[in-house]
């Protein structure tokens, strides 16, 4: 049986620390008790996510993000809703088109890798990191970057499981799962 905690807070960017202690809380109390370098990386993955929930989200509900913690022992989900319009590929935006189920889509290069999207279903978008090494000086690759998604390939680089859903019914969101391999 899982715990459902609801954290929900004012979309303001003066929020983010009280966002970032909360996980630091949730992940301290439950998961990671005397793991330091866990615990920094959750912080820094809720501020990532936070900030890209308040960038994507236009005209958040009531001025409010709710964000959802699903305790499941070894298992920590946690969700992001957003009212934006999900994450475009290939020229569409959720739902995709059926012909893209099961296809692999390069999102993101980043100085030692790139983010891909895999489409596991004409709703769902599943993230994944694959690293490179560049055979040619990283300069001339920092050139070539887009600005934004380098928060995003943190975030996908230490959680288990990175989705983007939109739902019929709970609207679109942005999923992390994270399996921890011993209770504290």
């Amino acid at each position: 049986m899982s715990d459902l905690i609801i954290l929900s807070v004012p979309a303001d960017l003066k929020y983010l620390l009280p966002v970032e202690n909360f996980v630091e809380m949730i992940v301290k109390q439950f998961y990671a008790k005397d793991d330091a370098i866990t615990v920094q990386r959750f912080r820094v993955i809720a501020n990532e996510a936070f900030v890209n929930v308040l960038r994507h989200t236009p005209e958040p509900e009531n001025g409010m993000i709710t964000i959802y913690f699903e305790l499941d022992f070894p298992t920590l989900f946690i969700r992001f809703p957003d009212k934006g319009k999900g994450f475009k590929v290939d020229g569409y935006y959720p739902p995709y088109p059926e012909k893209f189920v099961g296809t692999d889509h390069l999102i993101l290069k980043t100085l030692d890798g790139e983010l891909h999207g895999i489409i596991e279903n004409s709703r769902t978008l599943k993230l994944w990191f694959k690293p490179v090494e560049y055979e040619i000086k990283k300069d001339k690759i920092v050139k070539g970057l887009k600005a934004g998604g380098m928060g995003l390939s943190i975030i996908v680089k230490f959680m288990d499981e990175v989705r983007f859903i939109k739902d019929e019914k709970k609207g679109h969101y942005f999923e992390l799962k994270k399996v921890f391999k011993e209770q504290p």
